[in-house]
């Protein structure tokens, strides 16, 4: 196969990693695959009512997965998001695989402490890698990325100073989501096609099958002008499984997403198969790493495994 094609199967793969009856229209051509949404589309009308949602929930004498019993599925895990990113601290790392035709080893991590932000992903194979920290300074403040490279799968270099700086509102228009929002799919009762809710004992998890189109809408954005795509591209599944504990701590996500992109200059489309566990600690205390540190991802990770 063609070095340059591979390079651009696997930089698809990476993209990933930075979540029916609908009237939203689907280009599709013999090669390149296109996707548009209608003039005048706005994600906003899709997207969850949280102010809504959380005078519902403040309202209630039992604030536990009981007590929110009548809610949706989608409601409930807003309500989750919004308690687990109010929290002074807290972090999470993700792991997993990009599959197309060889697999990307997939880390990442966020980290909260009171008003600055951080986020990282990696992603690397034999072939190609890709390593990337944002840094937001405050709510409202500025944000700079860093651009490295992976020695292996879960050691990266970086610079010491920001390869590039942005504004929130820059840096939403260009990477979909900012770093105090968190949770980049759109999750609500307009772009969930089905969903289950099961108990046992203090843990609940909750399967969410989302609109591919719908949910994915910043995800593209941020995939697009990640990886210099022609276009957005489309998901063809997107199915989300999150674990909370009695009191809607969020503990854990598995992602299961498909989608397929194409580059300008090379007409072949990559498809990539995304599987990725998050795990989540609200509360707790994780330091951000300097330029020079690296994220113990293995240690991390095996703390799940206990």
């Amino acid at each position: 196969m063609n070095n340059l094609l591979l390079t651009y199967i696997l930089t698809i793969g990476i993209c990933g990693v930075a979540g029916g009856g609908t009237g939203i229209v689907l280009k599709r051509t013999v090669g390149p695959i296109d996707e548009h949404y209608p003039p005048g589309f706005d994600p906003k009308e899709f997207s969850p009512k949280l102010e809504s949602i959380m005078e519902k929930y403040n309202k209630l004498s039992e604030k536990t997965i009981s007590g929110v019993r009548s809610f949706s599925d989608s409601d409930v895990i807003n309500i989750c998001f919004e308690k687990y990113r109010t929290q002074e601290y807290c972090w999470s790392i993700g792991a997993g695989n990009a599959n197309t035709i060889v697999t990307q080893t997939i880390r990442n991590a966020q980290i909260k402490r009171g008003s600055e932000y951080f986020e990282e992903q990696l992603s690397y194979s034999s072939v190609v890698d890709l390593a990337k920290r944002s840094l937001q300074h405050g709510v409202d403040g500025d944000l700079e990325t860093f651009d490295g490279g992976c020695i292996d799968p879960e050691t990266a270099t970086y610079p010491a100073t920001p390869s590039k700086s942005f504004t929130k509102d820059e840096y939403k228009k260009y990477l979909g989501k900012t770093l105090d929002e968190m949770f980049i799919y759109i999750i609500s009762e307009k772009t969930v096609l089905d969903s289950s809710r099961l108990t046992k004992g203090d843990v609940t998890t909750i399967k969410l099958n989302l609109n591919p189109n719908l949910s994915t809408f910043y995800y593209k954005t941020q995939m697009q002008n990640i990886s210099g795509l022609s276009n957005l591209p489309p998901f063809s599944e997107v199915k989300l499984e999150y674990t909370v504990d009695s009191n809607l701590n969020l503990k854990h996500l598995l992602v299961d997403e498909t989608y397929t992109a194409t580059k300008e200059g090379i007409p072949v489309p990559a498809k990539t198969h995304n599987i990725i566990n998050y795990y989540y600690y609200a509360g707790e205390q994780m330091d951000i790493p300097s330029y020079n540190e690296n994220i113990n991802y293995s240690a991390l990770l095996a703390l799940e495994e206990v």
